[in-house]
């Protein structure tokens, strides 16, 4: 870690220890990484003795529900409510924690502190502590409790573990490297259980999920000599499988899995008017680039971006500048 980053902890850390009440909050359609981020740093301030509340604007996908704290999530703040600090886990934008959360932060609000992986387009917070190089944003915390000298204890070990897992793909993206290998292996003796969290994870579909899975599948199409792949989500299908968004995460993978796929792009229909973009690469291709163009970003091998408009364009428009931009 660079002498600017451990600057950055020493800040968090100092403004923790002068402030009592803190707020925490993540994206919406929270992944594995943004929900352990968010149990964990709750449990890390409660370990400090401060007051805590934890939003979400959006529930937890169901194989995510069994964690610690995840009954205390609120979607959005009471009227009354007041904090002297916010800090934001793995939320790459401002707007992402959602409008409601974003307008009460930003009016009532006074301290921002921005804890991220991602690539972020505008650094946002009093302070901001990016680390593009971790694997997640919980191996950013467990260098936070490292620095704090507060040693995880097992249910905050497996809320980091579950991040970490998740967001390496199972340990099999580009992103998996020694240093998260020895971060999950101290987390595991500080009594994360890999082969239990794994079943919660990754065994725990619903009917609905499988149902929905095979919809989307059914559209996958592709391109450029099977270097691209793409499929569409549509409000239509949740309907009829009585599935949710939330039961697509993960979908994406099954595109990027083909051996000849150099890029994967999953087109969702929102219920915002939008056309929800996401994207999955390989080795050397860079999409938190790609979706910049479009106000988005994230990771050079995830990312995601929103764009008006109906399904069929986006779709078209977006596979001709994939093509173009792969070259």
């Amino acid at each position: 870690m660079s002498k600017p980053q451990t600057g950055k902890i020493r800040e968090i850390i100092s403004a923790i220890r002068d402030n009592e009440r803190f707020m925490v909050a993540t994206h919406v359609r929270p992944d594995g990484d943004a929900i352990g981020a968010l149990l964990g740093m709750r449990l890390i301030l409660r370990r400090l003795g401060k007051h805590v509340d934890i939003y979400s604007q959006d529930r937890f996908p169901p194989e995510f529900e069994y964690l610690p704290g995840a009954s205390e999530v609120r979607s959005r703040p009471a009227p009354s409510a007041g904090y002297d600090v916010a800090i934001f886990v793995d939320c790459g934008d401002f707007e992402r924690v959602g409008e409601d959360l974003a307008d009460f932060i930003g009016s009532r609000v006074p301290f921002l502190i921005n804890i991220d992986h991602h690539c972020l387009n505008q650094p946002f917070g009093s302070i901001y502590w990016i680390e593009t190089a971790a694997s997640s944003t919980c191996e950013m915390l467990f260098d936070l409790c490292v620095h704090l000298s507060l040693a995880p204890d097992a249910d905050l070990a497996s809320l980091l573990y579950v991040g970490i897992l998740t967001d390496t793909g199972s340990f099999h993206f580009s992103n998996t490297n020694r240093r998260v290998f020895e971060v999950a292996s101290a987390l595991v003796e500080a009594g994360a259980d890999p082969a239990f969290i794994s079943k919660q994870v990754y065994d725990s579909a619903t009917p609905e999920k499988l149902n929905l899975l095979a919809r989307v599948l059914g559209t996958v199409e592709f391109h450029a000599g099977s270097r691209i792949a793409t499929a569409e989500l549509t409000r239509h299908m949740l309907s009829v499988t009585s599935a949710t968004y939330m039961d697509s995460e993960g979908f994406i993978n099954h595109l990027r899995s083909v051996k000849t796929v150099d890029l994967a792009v999953l087109f969702r229909e929102g219920s915002d008017g939008l056309i929800h973009v996401s994207l999955r690469s390989k080795e050397g291709i860079d999409v938190a680039r790609f979706a910049q163009r479009h106000g988005g970003g994230g990771h050079k091998q995830a990312a995601a971006c929103r764009i008006a408009g109906d399904l069929k364009t986006v779709r078209a428009m977006v596979l001709n500048e994939a093509i173009a931009y792969m070259g």
